[in-house]
This record gives structure tokens, C-alpha cells and sequence, in this order.
């Protein structure tokens, strides 16, 4: 008898359900999942899903993208799971609990579903992923009381680089694999695999909702002139959704609306003290980085800086002590 599988593709699915599609697709198999960001119409995805003596062994190609598995989302799953991932092409980050790592192609990584876990896709992926239940893996590596810690599994050299030919080779040879042998071999790979483990690597700190929340920042300082940026373009043109936008503010005890409108008034104000815009009127000043009304200028400036525009311009023009209001 031969092993069963299931394979789907992203192409048979309608541009404005890929978002949720793919969301259900990563959660059948790798365990609950969720995607916080949009899809745009072009994101390409595959996933084939083997059977494998009480395991299962996921093959997924996907263009970038990011996904979640939140602390909710631990505390809902009642089965604990080992991952055991081997890139083949392509570059992925992925933080696990408070740590973090960057794999490229020929990289081994470990993670366990009872971690809240972030992925960033940074370019298309090819993976190879051994699901394995904790119970089942307990009970062929009895030595081992918990379970292992995520991260890194040195793959260049000695046991781990045996363990990634190893799941590489099984990956193209499982559709062939008669299920009356897949015990047997099933045991030859977790006890690869508790060999490895004993060299895994410690993660680097990386945090890919920090790295996010600096690029949409970088894109708002951009624009900060333009006076439709609002909290939904924003997410349009970072490809995000609203949601998210707003949860990685939240993060930094911040609104959008308030990040936006305090670095404009940080620019006007520069712009103030600056005698190269001096022959600007301050409502000139106001317009010119993104401001639609004078009065709520005026007013949101003196409550920032205890000072209307005015004042501090004449201060700083007169060299006075008010020119260091910030």
C-alpha cells in the first residue's frame, strides 16, 4: 500500500479568498495559524501533505508572505508538535518565543507548536517540514524528558547534515514508500533527528512585527507631506491589513494618527527655527507637510510644544531662550 497524500495549490483559488485559503492550508498543516496581512493577486503557493507512520511530512513552495501562531492559539491546542524544517531554496525569518532566526537554503530549523511563533517569507520557498507528535517522538527518544528548545540545527557538518539528506531524499522518495516499511523508517529518522538535536545552535534575537513597524515608519516619514496618508494607504502599500497596522502601533503604546501627526509637527516646528523658511507663512509651513486646516495646526502645536507657531518662530528669529521650546 502506498502513502497517502493531499496536495493543493493556491492557483485553483479566486484572487480575493487567497488571503483565507492560504491561512486554512497552513493551519491543516502545521496546526493553527494566521495571516495578518493581505495577499496580494499574485502570490503563488503550493503545499503537499504526506502521511508517515503517525508524523506527517509537508513539501510547501510560497512567495512571500508572513504568518502567526499567537499565544491564543497555543493555549487552544491541546496536541503538542515538533517541526523540523529543511529549506531548500529561497529565505525565511522566523521568531521563536523571545528568540530568532534567519534560514536560507540548506538550513535546519526546529520549532514546537506550545511557542508562539512569527514567520517572514523574505523570498520565494521551497520547505521540507516533519511534523512529529510529541507523544510519538517521547516514546522513540525516551532519553528525552522535554521538548526541544526552537531554533537552529547546524546542517553544514556532521549528524545534521546527514539529517538534512535525509529528509530531502525522504521528501522525494515518500509518494514511492510502501507504508509496511514506514515504522522502520520512521525510527531511523527520529533517532537522526535526537542525534542533531544534540548540537542545536541558540537563536539570535529577531523580532519580524519590529522589523515591519520600522518599515512602515520609514514609509509614513516619506510621505508625511501628503495629505491623504491615512492609516488604510498605509496598509495598502506596506501590503498589510488594517488590523495589523494597528496591533504593531499598539505594540509601541502608539496610534498611527498619532505618529503621523507628531513628526509633522516636529517638521514644522524645524521649519520654523530654520531662517532658510523664513519667507514662508506659517500657514505655508502647515500645508507644505500635510496639514488641511491652520486653526487645528495652531491648536495641536501649542499643546505639543506650550507655544503657538508664531512665538517660536519669533523667538528663534530673535535668538531668545523660547527657540528651545521642544
Amino acid at each position: 500500500m502506498q502513502n497517502a497524500f493531499t496536495e493543493w495549490s493556491i492557483d485553483r483559488v479566486p484572487a480575493s479568498d487567497r488571503t483565507d485559503a492560504w491561512q486554512d492550508v497552513l493551519s491543516h498543516s502545521y496546526r493553527d495559524w494566521q495571516v495578518p496581512q493581505r495577499l496580494p493577486a499574485t502570490f503563488y503557493a503550493r503545499v503537499k501533505q504526506h502521511d508517515f507512520a503517525g508524523a506527517g511530512i509537508v513539501e510547501t513552495v510560497c512567495d512571500p508572505c508572513v504568518g502567526e501562531r499567537t499565544r491564543a492559539q497555543v493555549r487552544r491546542d491541546d496536541d503538542l508538535y515538533v517541526g523540523v524544517q529543511l529549506t531548500t531554496s529561497g529565505r525565511e525569518r522566523f521568531r521563536i518565543g523571545d528568540a530568532g532566526v534567519e534560514v536560507t537554503s540548506g538550513d535546519l530549523v526546529v520549532w514546537t507548536t506550545d511557542q508562539v511563533v512569527q514567520f517572514e517569507v523574505l523570498e520565494r520557498l521551497h520547505k521540507v517540514t516533519l511534523m512529529i507528535p510529541w507523544t510519538l517522538m517521547r516514546e522513540r527518544l525516551p532519553e528525552r524528558k522535554q521538548p526541544p528548545s526552537g531554533g537552529r540545527i547546524e546542517s553544514r557538518t556532521g549528524v545534521g547534515s546527514l539529517l538534512a539528506v535525509h529528509l530531502l531524499a525522504l521528501s522525494n522518495q515518500i509518494d514511492s514508500l510502501d507504508q509496511n516499511v514506514q515504522a522502520s523508517v520512521s525510527r531511523s529518522t527520529l533517532e537522526l533527528l535526537g542525534i542533531a538535536l544534540s548540537g542545536q545552535q541558540p537563536s539570535a534575537t529577531f523580532d519580524a512585527s519590529a522589523a515591519m513597524l520600522q518599515r512602515v515608519k520609514d514609509f509614513i516619514l516619506q510621505h508625511l507631506h501628503e495629505e491623504d496618508l491615512s492609516p488604510t494607504r498605509i496598509a495598502e502599500a506596506n501590503h498589510i491589513s488594517l488590523r495589523y497596522l494597528h496591533m504593531l502601533f499598539q505594540r509601541s503604546d502608539m496610534t498611527v494618527s498619532g505618529f503621523i501627526l507628531s513628526n509633522r509637527l516636529r517638521i514644522c516646528r524645524q521649519a520654523l527655527v530654520d531662517p532658510a523658511f523664513r519667507r514662508l507663512q506659517i500657514s505655508e509651513i502647515a500645508f507644505r507637510w500635510g496639514f488641511n486646516s491652520v486653526s487645528h495646526f495652531c491648536r495641536t502645536f501649542r499643546e505639543r510644544y506650550g507655544a503657538s507657531p508664531g512665538d517660536v518662530r519669533r523667538a528663534a528669529l530673535s535668538g531668545t531662550a523660547g527657540a528651545d521650546v521642544i
